[in-house]
């Protein structure tokens, strides 16, 4: 932390307590008496969570709350997995990479309820997407 006098005003230079990123703020007493210094309110929270609380979303406990809260739903869903969707991830394993962003996975027998890598189809767009549906809609009247 150092304090710098530009013109009229004091500005203190420090670093956020969270992530590491170099700040700038007026030299204001109370700003000079903090113990920390943090970028934006998430790295403020994400600090304190991490001290007053650091067991809490742990691989384990996740999993925990995952099974908790399995087989509760009517089934009309897609399946997730830590809170994203199955189908999605195991397309990217399919493919070898993570999904773009618009990039749409469709499931070739239309059970969403089925996330199996044979059953699963990435189209670059929606609108792709839609055009195949269309076209089959065609071929099947």
């Amino acid at each position: 932390m150092k304090i710098e006098k530009r013109g009229r005003r004091t500005i203190l230079i420090t670093e956020c307590a969270y992530c590491g990123t170099e700040l700038e703020r007026p030299a204001y007493a109370r700003t000079l008496e903090a113990k920390r210094h943090f970028c934006n309110r998430s790295c403020n929270l994400k600090m304190m969570n991490a001290e007053l609380n650091p067991t809490r979303m742990t691989y384990e406990t996740r999993l925990k709350i995952r099974k908790a809260h399995l087989g509760k739903g009517e089934g009309k869903t897609y399946p997730k997995l830590f809170g994203r969707h199955l189908h999605r991830i195991v397309a990217e394993l399919k493919i070898g990479r993570k999904l773009k962003q618009g990039e749409v996975v469709h499931h070739e027998n239309e059970n969403k309820r089925n996330p199996s890598p044979d059953n699963l189809r990435v189209f670059s767009s929606q609108s792709e997407h839609a055009t195949w549906h269309a076209k089959k809609r065609g071929d099947a009247q």
